[in-house]
C-alpha cells in the first residue's frame, strides 16, 4: 500500500533524523508538527497548501498515478520528505547501565575490526578469539576476548601471542555504554537500509553514497 511508503524526516535544522510511513508523515503535517518538502525546490508546505499546489497537476494527469494518494473528495501528491517544525532530533540520554557481555557488544567494541591485522570485515567474516587460550587457562572475559578474522584466528590457534609471534592492535577492555552504543546516525542508516529514493540524495549527504538508489 502507498501509505506504507517511506518518508524521510528532517529536524528543524534540516538534518535527517528518521524514516516513517506516508500515513504517519501526513498525520504529523496535519497536526502542524511538520511541513511537506518539495525535494526539487526545497519549498515547504502546510497540509492545505500541499493539496492545493498539486491538485491541478493531479487532475490533468501530469503526475504518475503511483505518486498520488486518492482521498475522499480530493487527491494528494505522495510526500517523500517532511521537515519538523519543533524537533531538533538526535536527542537521547546515555544510560550508565553496565554493558552486557555479549557477542554483539564485542563486535561493537572492536568495531568489526580484527584486533590482530587491523582490517575491518563483515561480521560474518569475523570470530571471537581468546588472547590467552583456554587451553592455557584463559578466561572468557572482556579482557581476554577480541575479534579476529579467520586468517588471523587460524594462524594464532591455541598459541599465546608470544608463541604465535603476533601482536594486538589494542588491548581488550570492559567497555562503557558509549563504547558500544548505536549512534543516532547509525540507527537512521539501519532504518534507511541499502536502498533509498533518489529524491533523498541532497538531504542524506555522505550517507547517500552508501545506499542503492531506487528509480
Amino acid at each position: 500500500m502507498v501509505l506504507d511508503n517511506r518518508v524521510l524526516v528532517l529536524n528543524k535544522n534540516w538534518i535527517p533524523v528518521n524514516v516513517m510511513s506516508v500515513m504517519d508523515a501526513i498525520q504529523k503535517v496535519f497536526k502542524e508538527r511538520a511541513r511537506f518538502v518539495d525535494p526539487e525546490t526545497y519549498a515547504v508546505y502546510s497540509f492545505e497548501d500541499w493539496v492545493m499546489t498539486w491538485e491541478d497537476a493531479i487532475r490533468e494527469s501530469k503526475i504518475a498515478e503511483s505518486h498520488v494518494l486518492p482521498g475522499a473528495g480530493f487527491s494528494m501528491l505522495l510526500p517523500e520528505v517532511i521537515v519538523c517544525t519543533e524537533y531538533d532530533g538526535f536527542q537521547y540520554k546515555m544510560t550508565r547501565r553496565r554493558v552486557k557481555f555479549s557477542r554483539t557488544n564485542i563486535y561493537r567494541r572492536d568495531k568489526n575490526t580484527c584486533q590482530f591485522c587491523g582490517h575491518k570485515h563483515r561480521a560474518a567474516d569475523l570470530t571471537l578469539d581468546h588472547v590467552i587460550p583456554r587451553a592455557q587457562g584463559g578466561k572468557t572475559t572482556w579482557e581476554n576476548i577480541v575479534l579476529a578474522c579467520f586468517d588471523c584466528n587460524q594462524k594464532k590457534g591455541e598459541k599465546s601471542l608470544k608463541q604465535a609471534g603476533m601482536r594486538l592492535i589494542r588491548q581488550p577492555f570492559r567497555p562503557k555504554p558509549e563504547d558500544v552504543a548505536i549512534t543516532p546516525m547509525e540507527r537512521l542508516s539501519r532504518k534507511i537500509g541499502n536502498k533509498a529514493p533518489a529524491t533523498w540524495e541532497t538531504f542524506l549527504g555522505k550517507m547517500y553514497n552508501e545506499v542503492e538508489l531506487l528509480p
